[in-house]
């Protein structure tokens, strides 16, 4: 599955206010219907999280997963958020994490 990016300061603050917003211990995840049928993605990972290289992991980690998820519904923006705790996971931890936002959102068909 192709992911879009979000890259504009405005993409962000328009689906943090307008989006809806679920989270649990590791990753906080807004998501906003767009108009278009694509999957647009921006994560965000504050300094607050580690040094560089742990938040490019971290980073790393939240693409992979969602690019071996196949049943994500297009027609949405996604804004993924990392929380402090996400520096040290393993990748079945992450995985399982946005797996549990992503059917509370209500935009993972399966898996």
């Amino acid at each position: 599955m192709k992911l879009g990016k979000l890259k504009k300061s405005w993409q962000f603050d328009r689906i943090y206010k307008e989006g809806g917003k679920y989270y649990n211990d590791f990753f906080v995840l807004y998501i906003l219907p767009n108009n278009i049928q694509e999957i647009r993605l921006g994560l965000t990972v504050t300094k607050k999280v580690g040094i560089s290289v742990q938040r490019n992991r971290i980073k790393r980690l939240i693409r992979e997963v969602l690019r071996t998820l196949s049943g994500i519904s297009t027609g949405n923006d996604l804004v993924i958020v990392a929380r402090k705790t996400a520096v040290d996971m393993e990748y079945s931890q992450a995985y399982k994490a946005l797996i549990e936002l992503l059917h509370r959102a209500r935009v993972l068909k399966h898996n």
